[in-house]
């Protein structure tokens, strides 16, 4: 492993002290994939007390002392660094009564997740797997340390992790927690909605998302009740997600495709999404059978806004793929050219919005409208320039409301 100096510093300095010290978890398992890692946490036989002597010099940060982490600022990154610990009885099928500290690194991988999380490494000593994480890297496989429905019951979360990191790395559930996971999905129910959106933010846009979901619809809805549905219907959501790309939104909205906006939206809530995620997803459902087209562009982009007018051209190409009612390729030359031709409008600064309109308020008013006459009239101005019936000038558009006006007045 080449590992930064921040985290071969932090190691050294524990080792000198006479402290073990080994790097844990997600960055020995992306090494063993050949996956560049990102975060480097590392586990130590040192208390939170001990820790914090040893590094005195650096500046701390009090992340979870209770439970045994400190994160120390090394080099200008952020070390994760946990005690050696034993979990206490769960209680909530999520969160231990009590944590205990050990010094044995033995104890502190055994009450890990899942093999391929369970490895240390440390600079000298070299891998250590005592749960044969390196070989189901190898046979990409996700596996329970130790029994799989002791875990789960101990975590009902660890049911959506271990789907997240089968998509994730196109790996297989060993048989053994698959069938631990049917038999304790109902264990989800304990689970916060905050949570399992998390984990399925994480599931949809993996690689491998949709043969994981297919495989395990029954976790998935016993996770979101709200979205159960039909097999059919399921598997066709799922085609749809097939040809997503993968942003949160447009997997959402593969996903939940079987679904009205407002039921979506519904879903949505329920697991406490972020409101800019709910109103996307309903804005997208809700204009997906928009016809458009080059010359129709411009007033999609009035409806739905430049920021969501390339995902909405993706879902419709996706939800037409789906279907295999058209030739793929002639597809993907269409939303391609479509892409190109609102981007063109966009980076143009074309007429779609209110704010462009060469005609404002105070004109509508110098003419004597007045009250909500003068909103109906701009956006009815705004409509006529993006059919491309009137062009966007005002002394013609100005001339067009007095008609307007004068028509609504009998």
């Amino acid at each position: 492993m080449h590992l930064p100096k921040a985290a071969e510093n932090a190691i050294r300095l524990l080792n000198e002290q006479g402290y073990e010290a080994y790097l844990v978890g997600g960055c020995v398992r992306d090494t063993q994939l050949g996956i560049p890692p990102h975060d480097w946490d590392i586990c130590t036989s040192a208390t939170p007390e001990e820790m914090q002597k040893v590094f005195a010099a650096f500046r701390t940060v009090e992340t979870g002392l209770k439970h045994g982490t400190l994160t120390v600022l090394m080099e200008g990154e952020p070390l994760e660094i946990t005690t050696f610990r034993l979990d206490g009885e769960y209680l909530d099928n999520r969160h231990p009564k009590e944590v205990t500290f050990t010094r044995s690194l033995e104890n502190d991988l055994s009450r890990r997740d899942f093999t391929v999380n369970a490895m240390a490494w440390h600079p000298e000593k070299g891998l250590v797997d005592l749960f044969g994480g390196r070989e189901d890297c190898k046979k990409g496989v996700i596996r329970c340390v130790g029994d799989a429905c002791t875990r789960f019951e101990e975590d009902a979360l660890r049911i959506l992790r271990a789907l997240r990191f089968a998509a994730r790395f196109r790996f297989r559930v060993e048989d053994e927690t698959k069938k631990a996971i049917f038999e304790k999905k109902h264990l989800l129910r304990h689970i916060s909605a905050e949570r399992i959106a998390a984990e399925m933010n994480g599931l949809l846009p993996a690689p491998g998302a949709v043969d994981i979901l297919a495989e395990f619809h029954e976790a998935v809805f016993a996770a979101v009740p709200a979205m159960a549905m039909e097999v059919t219907a399921f598997r066709q959501a799922l085609a749809v997600l097939d040809f997503i790309h993968r942003q949160p939104a447009l997997c959402w909205c593969a996903l939940l495709s079987p679904f009205a906006p407002e039921k979506a939206k519904d879903v949505l809530q329920q697991l406490k999404t972020p409101l800019r995620l709910q109103e996307d997803v309903f804005s997208l459902l809700f204009f997906r059978h928009m016809e458009i087209t080059e010359s129709t562009l411009q007033l999609a982009l009035m409806h739905i806004g430049d920021r969501l007018i390339i995902p909405l051209l993706s879902l419709q190409y996706a939800l037409t793929a789906a279907e295999k009612k058209a030739d793929e390729a002639a597809l993907k030359e269409r939303l391609h050219r479509l892409t190109a031709a609102a981007q063109q409008l966009i980076d143009e600064k074309a007429c779609y919005t209110l704010s462009a309109l060469a005609v404002k308020g105070g004109d509508l008013a110098a003419l004597g409208i007045r009250g909500p006459a003068i909103g109906k009239t701009l956006h009815q101005l705004l409509e006529t320039v993006c059919r491309g019936e009137a062009e966007n000038q005002r002394d013609p558009l100005l001339a067009l409301a007095k008609s307007m006006v004068l028509k609504d007045n009998g």
